[in-house]
Formats: structure tokens, C-alpha cells, sequence
């Protein structure tokens, strides 16, 4: 079992380091599609969503005890 919460812990870890990457990535994109402003308005909903799913995934590791992993954050 404690294979098994471990192994969910790390899924967590790398899913929250997904999501940080995806909200880097959005934010320098915002700054370079001024010129499609529909675009621009869906890549801002995008960058919500994520930072909310970042978030989600924060509450959850902290709920089991963990956090997050400096190192794949980076």
C-alpha cells in the first residue's frame, strides 16, 4: 500500500510540474499574440484554468501530507 501512495504522490508531483511549465509557457505566449486578440482572449482563459488546475493539485498534496517537487518544478 504504501507503494501505491507513493506512486500517487509522484503522479501528483509530476502533474503540478506539468501544469507550472503549461502556465509559464501560456504567460510568455500572451505577451507575443498581441495582435490576435481573440487568441489572446482564449490563451488568458487557458492560463485560469491552469493556474486553478495548479492549485487543485497544490491542495492535494498538501491534503496527503507532500508537496510539491522543487526539482521537476524547475
Amino acid at each position: 500500500m504504501a507503494d501505491m501512495d507513493e506512486r500517487l504522490n509522484q503522479w501528483l508531483r509530476d502533474a503540478h510540474a506539468m501544469e507550472l511549465q503549461a502556465e509559464h509557457m501560456l504567460n510568455g505566449l500572451a505577451g507575443r499574440i498581441e495582435s490576435y486578440p481573440e487568441l489572446g482572449t482564449r490563451i488568458d482563459r487557458h492560463i485560469v484554468e491552469t493556474e486553478s488546475q495548479k492549485q487543485r493539485l497544490e491542495a492535494c498534496l498538501q491534503r496527503r501530507g507532500t508537496s510539491p517537487s522543487g526539482i521537476k518544478d524547475f
